[in-house]
C-alpha cells in the first residue's frame, strides 16, 4: 500500500512511495506527530538520480524488518534537497559540523523541535568493518531516548546553536584588501597549486568537473591588465582541462553530454548520472573555449565544439519536454546496476561494429578483459567505458552512431523529471553561447508562462504543477537568461524581463543593512538562520549569479555595497569562491584597480614557478627529518611541524567540542605513539610542533612509513572542510 508520498510531485519522493516505510513529506504534521508521540525524527535527503540513494532504498528502506524497527521508534521524514535546498542546505550544515563530511543520501535524527543530534551519510542495512549499520544505529538511538533523554536534548541544544551559528556566516574582519590585479593572480596561483599537472583539473580523485573554476580562468586569460604569465597560466588550466574531460570517459562519446563526476584522477571511470546543472554549465565553458580558440588552436577549437554540439543534442533529445523546458537529471542506474546502460564489453563492441572495431577499440581505450572498475568494489567487470587515447577529429562519428542505436535498445536509466527554474535559466544561457536561440527562446518562453500562471517564480514544475517559492538561484538564473537572451535576439522585452525579475530579487534576497543575498525570502520556513551563498556547488553561488543581475539592471549603489560585503569571502578562499570573483573582475571590471606603479615587478621578474606555489592563508607542514634513526629499544623518534598562518587556527586534540575536527596523526604501517601538545582554549596556533615515535621490529633493519596529518583549518568565523597532508619517512638503525 503506498505511503503518504503517493501524494507528492517530486521523482525522487514518488520513488519512495511504495517503501513499507510510514514516509512523512516534509512538514508540520510530521512533527506534530513526533511531539504528540513523543519520538525522534528521521530525516532521510537525497535526490532521484543519486547512486547511494538508491542503494540505501533496497537495502534499508525496502525492507520490512528495517521499516518495522523505524516506524515503530521514530516519524519517519524523506526530503528531495532539489525540492527544498534550504532544508539540505541546513541540515548539510549540520552533518559537517558534526562528521566532518558530507553527502548523499544525508541521515539525521531530530527532536520533534528540529533539533539534530545524530547525523552523517549512507549506511548500509547490517554493520559493516567499523561503520554503524542502520539497524544497530536505530535501536541504539531509540534505547537512548528512552533512557538519556537529557543527554540527548542537551547535545541538541549545543548542536542547535552552533548550527545557527555557522548557517549566519558572519562576515570575516573588515580588511583593506581591495580588488586588484595582485588579488586576481593570488587566486591563479591557489587554483595552479591545486592543478593536477599530469592528468588536469584540480585535486585528486574523485575529480568534478571544476565549472565555475573554468568560467573564472577563462575570464582572466582576457584582462588585459594582467601580466602574461598569470594570463597563460589561467587559459593553460581552463583549456587542458577542458581537453582532459572532453576525451575522458566522463564524456559520453557515444549519446552527448558529461557525466557527473570520475571516480579516477584522470578522468576515465566516471559516476554515470548525468545532471542538468553540469551539462548547462559545461556547454557554457565548452562554446566559449571553441570560439576563443577558432583561428588560433582549430584542432581544440573543434573538438570543444562537438562536443558542445554533443551536448545539445543530449539536451534535445533526451532532456527536454513537450513545452521545451528541460528536465533535472538521468540516473546513474539501470538494470539494477550503476552505468549499465553506458558500459561496453568487447564482445558488444564487435557485434556493433563488425569490420571496424579494431580501429575504434584502439581509439577508445576498449580492453578484452573490461577497463571499467566498480565504484564501491574497485574490481573489474568485464565492461568498457569509452574514452579516447587522443582526439580522433571526428573520424569515428559514424562508428558512435552505430552504437548509439545499439545503446537505445537497452533499458534506459530513470529520468529526474522535475523542472527547476535555476536550472532552466543555465540552460538558457548555455543555449545561446552555443549558438541556439531558437531552443534558449522556447525554454524561456515556457518559463514565463508558469511564472504567469503561477504568479511568481516557482522552485519547480513536476507532474504539470508548479510550487514551491523560488529560492535566490532560482530568481537569479531565471534574470540572467532574460537579459543574455535580449542582448543575443536584441528583442529589448527580454532585457525589461532580466530587470523586472532583478527587482523581484532584490525585494525578497538582499540584505539592505550589510550588502549581498540571502538564499530564502521571508516566503520560507525560517531554519536555524537565513544563510547568503557565498561557496560555489555544482553551480555558481546565488550571490554570484545575483551579482551579475546588478550589473546588467545598472544597480550600482547595491553592486558596490555587495562587493564591499562580500570580497572578504573571496579573499580567504578564492578556489571556493571562483563564480563571485568572476562577477567582481569580469562584469564589474570597472571595480578593477591597478597596483601601484611602485608595487609592480620589472618585467620578467616573475617565474612561472613562482605563480604556481602561491597559496592563500593555508597551513603547510613537514617532517622535522624523514630519516630516523632507531635505538636500542626499537623505537625512533620524530615531529610533524606545522605552520598555522595568522588568522587561522586547528583545533587541538581531543577537540573542545563534539563537532569539531581534532588535528590527528595516523602513522602506517608501523607501530607509533603521538603525543599532541596540550591547548588552554583547545585550539593550535602559529608555529606547531607534535612529536611522534615509530618502531622497528624485531630484526628489521629499516621500514618505510607514511604519516597522515588530518587538520581542519578555521577562522573565527568560518570552518574549511576537513583535509589531510600526507609525508613519507624511513626509520633505520
Amino acid at each position: 500500500m503506498p505511503n503518504r508520498l503517493a501524494n507528492e510531485t517530486s521523482p525522487y519522493l514518488l520513488q519512495h512511495k511504495d517503501n513499507p516505510v510510514d514516509w512523512f513529506p516534509w512538514g508540520q504534521e510530521a512533527f506534530t506527530r513526533a511531539m504528540l508521540e513523543d519520538k525522534p525524527v528521521f530525516l532521510s535527503v537525497g535526490y532521484a538520480s543519486c547512486h547511494w540513494c538508491h542503494v540505501m532504498e533496497h537495502e534499508s528502506f525496502a525492507d520490512e524488518e528495517v521499516a518495522a524497527i523505524l516506524n515503530e521508534h521514530f516519524v519517519c521524514v524523506k526530503v528531495d534537497r532539489e525540492e527544498r535546498p534550504d532544508i539540505d542546505d541546513a541540515y548539510m550544515t549540520a552533518v559537517h559540523l558534526m562528521s566532518g563530511r558530507g553527502g548523499w543520501p544525508m541521515t539525521l535524527i531530530l527532536t520533534p523541535q528540529k533539533k539534530p543530534f545524530v547525523a552523517g551519510t549512507y549506511f548500509p542495512k547490517l554493520d559493516r568493518g567499523q561503520v554503524p549499520g542502520l539497524m544497530t544505529l536505530a535501536r541504539g538511538v531509540a534505547q537512548a531516548w528512552q533512557v538519556q533523554r537529557e543527554e540527548i536534548e542537551r547535545s541538541a541544544q549545543e548542536i542547535d546553536g552552533a548550527l545557527r551559528q555557522a548557517m549566519a556566516r558572519t562576515l570575516p574582519p573588515e580588511t583593506e584588501a581591495q580588488l586588484d590585479t595582485r588579488l586576481i593572480e593570488a587566486a591563479v596561483g591557489a587554483f595552479a597549486s591545486e592543478y593536477d599537472q599530469e592528468h588536469h583539473g584540480f585535486g585528486s580523485a574523485p575529480k568534478f568537473p571544476p565549472h565555475t573554476a573554468i568560467e573564472l580562468l577563462t575570464n582572466v586569460a582576457l584582462m588585459d591588465d594582467l601580466g602574461s604569465e598569470p594570463r597563460q597560466i589561467a587559459m593553460g588550466m581552463s583549456v587542458l582541462t577542458l581537453a582532459a574531460m572532453c576525451l575522458g570517459g566522463i564524456h559520453d562519446h557515444v549519446g552527448g553530454g558529461f557525466h557527473r563526476y570520475a571516480t579516477d584522477a584522470n578522468w576515465h571511470l566516471p559516476h554515470f548520472e548525468k545532471m542538468l546543472s553540469d551539462n548547462a554549465l559545461m556547454l557554457t565553458n565548452l562554446a566559449t573555449a571553441a570560439e576563443l580558440l577558432r583561428g588560433n588552436d582549430d584542432h581544440l577549437s573543434s573538438l570543444f565544439r562537438r562536443a558542445a554540439d554533443g551536448i545539445v543534442h543530449w539536451m534535445e533529445t533526451e532532456m527536454m519536454s513537450p513545452e521545451g523546458l528541460f528536465y533535472s537529471a538521468l540516473d546513474a542506474d539501470s538494470e539494477g546496476h550503476e552505468g549499465a546502460y553506458y558500459v561496453w564489453t568487447e564482445a558488444e563492441i564487435k557485434g556493433a561494429l563488425l569490420d571496424r572495431w579494431e580501429p575504434f577499440a584502439r581509439a577508445y581505450g576498449v580492453e578484452a578483459g573490461g577497463n571499467f572498475l566498480d565504484e564501491a568494489t574497485r574490481q573489474r567487470t568485464g565492461a568498457n567505458v569509452l574514452h579516447l587515447v587522443e582526439d580522433d577529429g571526428g573520424a569515428f562519428a559514424s562508428d558512435l552512431q552505430r552504437l548509439r542505436t545499439s545503446r537505445e535498445r537497452r533499458p534506459r536509466p530513470a529520468l529526474d523529471d522535475k523542472v527547476l527554474v535555476g536550472l532552466n535559466g543555465l540552460a538558457i544561457r548555455g543555449l545561446l553561447r552555443a549558438g541556439r536561440p531558437d531552443l534558449a527562446t522556447r525554454c524561456a518562453e515556457a518559463l514565463l508562462e508558469i511564472v504567469r500562471v503561477y504568479e511568481e517564480v516557482p522552485r519547480q514544475f513536476a507532474q504539470g504543477k508548479a510550487s514551491g517559492h523560488g529560492y535566490l538561484e532560482d530568481y537569479a538564473a531565471l534574470a540572467l537568461a532574460m537579459f543574455e537572451l535580449g542582448f543575443v535576439t536584441e528583442d529589448l522585452r527580454y532585457i525589461d524581463l532580466g530587470t523586472y525579475f532583478t527587482d523581484q530579487m532584490m525585494s525578497r534576497f538582499y540584505d539592505e543593512e550589510a550588502g549581498g543575498f540571502f538564499s530564502t525570502s521571508s516566503k520560507h520556513e525560517a531554519l536555524f538562520g537565513r544563510m547568503k551563498p557565498v561557496f560555489d556547488q555544482p553551480v555558481p553561488s546565488g550571490n554570484a549569479m545575483a551579482m551579475q543581475c546588478l550589473v546588467y539592471a545598472r544597480k550600482a549603489e547595491q553592486l558596490d555595497q555587495s562587493a564591499t560585503a562580500l570580497l572578504p569571502w573571496v579573499l580567504r578562499a578564492p578556489t571556493s569562491c571562483a563564480g563571485l570573483l568572476s562577477a567582481m573582475t569580469v562584469f564589474a571590471g570597472a571595480s578593477v584597480e591597478e597596483s601601484a606603479p611602485d608595487e609592480v615587478e620589472p618585467e620578467g621578474a616573475t617565474e612561472v614557478q613562482d605563480l604556481l606555489t602561491i597559496r592563500i592563508a593555508e597551513v603547510t607542514g613537514r617532517l622535522a627529518s624523514r630519516e630516523l634513526v632507531a635505538g636500542a629499544d626499537g623505537w625512533a623518534h620524530g615531529a610533524v611541524e606545522l605552520d598555522i598562518p595568522d588568522g587561522l587556527h586547528l583545533y587541538a586534540n581531543p577537540a573542545p567540542d563534539r563537532w569539531s575536527t581534532a588535528t590527528k596523526l595516523t602513522i602506517v604501517p608501523v607501530r607509533s605513539r603521538v603525543e599532541y601538545p596540550e591547548s588552554g582554549d583547545g585550539m593550535y596556533r602559529g608555529a606547531l610542533r607534535i612529536p611522534y615515535s615509530v618502531c622497528l621490529e624485531s630484526g628489521e633493519s629499516g621500514a618505510d612509513y607514511e604519516v597522515e596529518v588530518t587538520i581542519q583549518e578555521c577562522t573565527d568565523s568560518e570552518c574549511r572542510e576537513a583535509r589531510t597532508m600526507r609525508f613519507s619517512g624511513l626509520v633505520v638503525r
